[in-house]
């Protein structure tokens, strides 16, 4: 099959990664319709691709040597504000969880103070259930619609049994799926009280976190005695804080959090990644699994 205009051949993928890191990736198709992703999808069959599909580039470690496939890169950003019965935000899924945030105190709606700061979009919040202060993003949806490689679905509330979890959701068990979009649940409030809430919150998050080129937490926050305990807290206990290999460091500022100090290679991070993991190991008896996703051959 001839390449379609929307697919672009030796794309450097650390151009589209907040890690700044990776190799070039065969192709990237720019996605900013339906009839966009469903020609990407053609042309990756046809040319038998592995797909990946990537929002902003967050939680996401590209690998050196690139990515041997199909990289489709969600760029649909539209949102729709309904005031029903049930008062609802309509968002696809390249917008920006930001957006959202900066459009609650305009518009006089609340429901997600808590994502203030959050750098990822819409799809990529779905996709890994993204939480902060307490709250998680399955909470808000009241649907999503999403492709599967053939066809154009609904996933509706009633499905939402067991489809969500801590950072995952039912797409990560389905790799090959698009979420193109979601209706998402608002409620009213006082624009004053919700700029309030969106002030503190980004407050803490800059206090807590890290300024320069990283994916966000590296680890999940695991579990003991049926109790979620903070992955960066273990870290800093076993010595780790401001540790360095190459030019990736781990954060002084938060130790969940992993740095490019400049000219760092995706090696030096899983080279980082390991280390982690084994001392924490060895200290805790806990071993810590990996929030960022791995993309390419490592």
């Amino acid at each position: 099959m001839k390449r379609p205009d929307l697919v672009s051949a030796g794309v450097n993928l650390a151009q589209h990664s907040s890690l700044g890191i990776g190799g070039k990736a065969d192709f990237l198709a720019r996605i900013r319709s339906e009839e966009d992703l469903f020609r990407a999808f053609e042309f990756a069959r046809d040319e038998k691709l592995d797909t990946f599909v990537l929002g902003r580039g967050t939680n996401v470690l590209f690998s050196d040597k690139g990515f041997r496939g199909l990289v489709l890169k969600m760029e649909p950003r539209k949102m729709y504000l309904f005031s029903n019965d049930v008062k609802e935000l309509s968002v696809e899924a390249g917008a920006l969880v930001s957006t959202i945030v900066g459009l609650e105190a305009e518009s006089g709606f609340s429901g997600f103070e808590n994502f203030a700061g959050l750098p990822g979009t819409v799809g990529g919040a779905i996709y890994g259930n993204a939480g902060c202060f307490g709250a998680e993003f399955w909470e808000r949806m009241i649907s999503v619609r999403y492709f599967d490689g053939e066809n154009f679905l609904e996933l509706k509330p009633e499905d939402f049994l067991f489809p969500f979890s801590y950072r995952s959701s039912l797409f990560k068990d389905h790799p090959n799926w698009v979420i193109i979009s979601a209706r998402l649940r608002i409620k009213e409030a006082d624009p004053r009280q919700v700029a309030k809430r969106v002030k503190e919150i980004a407050g803490q998050r800059a206090e807590r976190q890290p300024v320069g080129k990283d994916a966000g937490c590296i680890f999940k926050n695991p579990l003991r005695c049926s109790v979620r305990v903070s992955a960066g807290r273990l870290i800093d206990e076993a010595g780790l804080k401001g540790m360095r290999i190459g030019n990736a460091e781990i954060s002084s500022v938060h130790a969940n959090f992993f740095v490019n100090l400049g000219g760092a290679k995706a090696s030096d991070f899983l080279e980082l990644i390991e280390l982690t993991k084994g001392r924490v190991l060895e200290r805790s008896g806990i071993l810590l699994e990996e929030e960022v996703i791995r993309v390419g051959e490592f």
